[in-house]
This record gives C-alpha cells, sequence and structure tokens, in this order.
C-alpha cells in the first residue's frame, strides 16, 4: 500500500508544474534528441552511430543558452582532441607511445579556460582515437568530429523549440525561503530576550546566522539560474508573464546584507551571556519590528519598490525612535544593538546601500537534468 501511495503521488506531482513535471519533460526530449541524431546517423550511413545521440543527450540541458553554449564548447573540445590525434599520426607515433602522449597533450590543452570544467575530454577524445586505430585515418577522424557536431546541434534545437526550459520561479521560491528562515531567527532571538536567554541559546542564534550564508549563495544561484533561462528563449511572451514582479538579485543583495547585521546582533548577544550580562528585554521589540519588516518584504516581492520602501517607512521609524531614546553612547550596549537592528532593517529597503560579503554564485545550474 505505501508504494502504491508514493507512486500515486508521483503520478499527481507530474501532472502539475514543478520539479517532477521538468525532470520528466527534460528526460522524454533527451529521449527524442537521442532518437533523431540516431536516424541523422544512420541516414548518412556513418560508423560509430552511437556518437550522434551520445552528443545529442549531453545537449539537452537546463537552458536553452547552456545548450548552445555547451555544443559550442563540445565542438571545440572534439576538435581539439580529434586534432591533437592528427598531429600524432602525422608524426608516426606508435599507439604505445602516442597513447600516453595523447594524455599529456591533451590534459594540458584541456586546462584552457575557454574549455571549462570538461577540458579533461579533450585527451579523452584523443586517447580513444590514437588506441582504436582511427587517428591514422583523416576519413574516421572526420567522422567523429561530424557526429559529434551533429548530435549537439540536434540536442539543442530539442532543446529550443520542444518545451524550453524556464526557471524564473524557482528564485523566486528560494528568496521567500531564505526570508522566511530569517524572520524565524530574528523571532526566536527575541523570543529568548524576553524570556531570558543562556550562552548555548546566543551561540546556536550565531550558528544559524552563518548558516543563512548558505541560504544566500543557494539563492543567488536560483536567480542567476531562472535569469539564465530566460536567454535565447523563443517563450518569450510566457517569460515576459512569469517574470513580471518576481524576486531578483537586488533581493538576494539585501537579504544578504541583512543576515550580516543580524550575525553581528546575535554575536553581541553571545558575548554578553559569557560576560554573564543580561540586556534590556525591551530589545526584544526592535526585533519584532525586524521580522515584521521581512514578512512585509516577502508579501511585497512583486510589489514596485516604492510602495515596498513605504510599508518598511513604519517599522524603521519606530526602531529609530527607540535608538533615539537611548542615546548613541560608545560603549552604550543598547544603543550598539538597536542600531544593527536598525541597519538590517534599512538594509531590506530597496536602493539601500552596504557593504557585506559580496554575493556571488557557484555558475553551476541548481536543477540541472
Amino acid at each position: 500500500m505505501r508504494v502504491l501511495r508514493v507512486l500515486g503521488e508521483r503520478i499527481a506531482a507530474v501532472g502539475r508544474p514543478g520539479r517532477e513535471r521538468e525532470i520528466l519533460v527534460q528526460a522524454g526530449k533527451s529521449a527524442l534528441a537521442a532518437l533523431l541524431a540516431l536516424l541523422v546517423a544512420r541516414w548518412f550511413h556513418a560508423p560509430n552511430a552511437f556518437l550522434a545521440p551520445y552528443a545529442a543527450v549531453l545537449a539537452v540541458t537546463g537552458t536553452v543558452y547552456r545548450s548552445w553554449s555547451n555544443a559550442v564548447q563540445q565542438a571545440g573540445i572534439v576538435l581539439a582532441g580529434v586534432g591533437l590525434a592528427y598531429v600524432l599520426s602525422v608524426l608516426g607515433t606508435p599507439a604505445p607511445v602516442g597513447v600516453p602522449l595523447a594524455v599529456f597533450a591533451g590534459l594540458l590543452a584541456g586546462r584552457w579556460r575557454w574549455f571549462g570544467p570538461d577540458g579533461y575530454w579533450v585527451a579523452v577524445t584523443a586517447v580513444i582515437m590514437v588506441a582504436a586505430g582511427y587517428f591514422s585515418h583523416p576519413r574516421d577522424l572526420a567522422v567523429w568530429v561530424g557526429l559529434s557536431v551533429a548530435g549537439t546541434l540536434v540536442g539543442a534545437c530539442v532543446n529550443t523549440l520542444v518545451l524550453p526550459p524556464v526557471h524564473l520561479r524557482s528564485g523566486d521560491d528560494a528568496v521567500r525561503r531564505l526570508a522566511i528562515e530569517l524572520a524565524d531567527l530574528v523571532r526566536g532571538m527575541a523570543g529568548g530576550l524576553r524570556e531570558g536567554y543562556d550562552r548555548a541559546d546566543a551561540d546556536e542564534w550565531v550558528h544559524r546566522a552563518r548558516q543563512l550564508r548558505g541560504a544566500v549563495l543557494h539563492a543567488a544561484d536560483a536567480v542567476w539560474y531562472g535569469r539564465e533561462s530566460t536567454r535565447w528563449n523563443p517563450r518569450r511572451r510566457l517569460i515576459r508573464r512569469v517574470g513580471a514582479g518576481l524576486a531578483g538579485p537586488s533581493s538576494v543583495e539585501r537579504l544578504s546584507r541583512a543576515v550580516e547585521r543580524i550575525m553581528h546582533s546575535a554575536a553581541l548577544l553571545a558575548s554578553l551571556a559569557r560576560a554573564q550580562q543580561q540586556p534590556d528585554p525591551g530589545l526584544a521589540d526592535t526585533l519584532d519590528r525586524l521580522a515584521d519588516g521581512i514578512d512585509t518584504m516577502v508579501e511585497h516581492l512583486s510589489s514596485p519598490e516604492d510602495r515596498l520602501a513605504g510599508e518598511l517607512a513604519g517599522p524603521l521609524d519606530r526602531v529609530r525612535s527607540t535608538r533615539a531614546e537611548v542615546g548613541a553612547g560608545p560603549v552604550a550596549i543598547r544603543s550598539t544593538f538597536v542600531l544593527t537592528v536598525e541597519d538590517a532593517l534599512a538594509q531590506l529597503t530597496p536602493g539601500a546601500r552596504g557593504s557585506p560579503t559580496p554575493v556571488t554564485h557557484s555558475h553551476r545550474p541548481i536543477e540541472e537534468t
């Protein structure tokens, strides 16, 4: 019964937009690309016909832009590997000597930045050519190149013309999850201030804040990947409709700056706990205002920036009034804490400026299929 229930959930998930449907569609497109590439290879009566569907499947990636950029990159890698094998044949290198030379020279050539992380395939291609004896037959080398290039072109065309992928929603969801986790942490800190906290509680807040840096990077990757999926994508009308008002890089940057300020606040509370000092429970109100500001940002991610700025003005003014009441003495713990929370709330406002650790992405697709 459990297996049937899980199977039913999977089938139902495929019927809804989401990860499961995306996997199914990409798998179907890969199968179609492999079939078409195989038919092309057989139509030309080419030997080693497996090369074309193999290359076609590799070209069906998570974005249209990546399909075509990978196609060009893979073509360059194959040409470099075949060219290396041809040079060894011209030099009359026997196979026992040619294989290690192909590995050595291919790995060095594959480190060229343009080849990216797949540069080692230069050496692999050259080794296959030399070990199989193809490197002494120019026609076999030309067929190898032709099949590989044809396969990548077929795969890229299928990915472009058949339900080209769009990933804008994944970035928006990642930003919302980041904001919700951040608000939950801030409310937990507020509760600790009201009810009393110890060093273990404060250290846990610092740890959670540091972990949110990973969520920031994930959100940045997701947003970047979504923007990449719009490049060269023929579904322009759908992209304009779906992408309107979704979270963008600026939202991730603002949340990143807020995370850094909250981590500083947690570290301040941890230092007080180590000194066996308890701050004023009234500081929890400022954290509540910050959490409310984060919730407001989540609610208005799809709203114009000026509207979000107006919604955040109220909580920000209340925190500023609290700071004005306590003064700004250089050793005033309360004032320092309020100032940090105020800065975190200010960073959520569109157009805010700060200097946190720069938000970057890993340049790797997060939903590759």
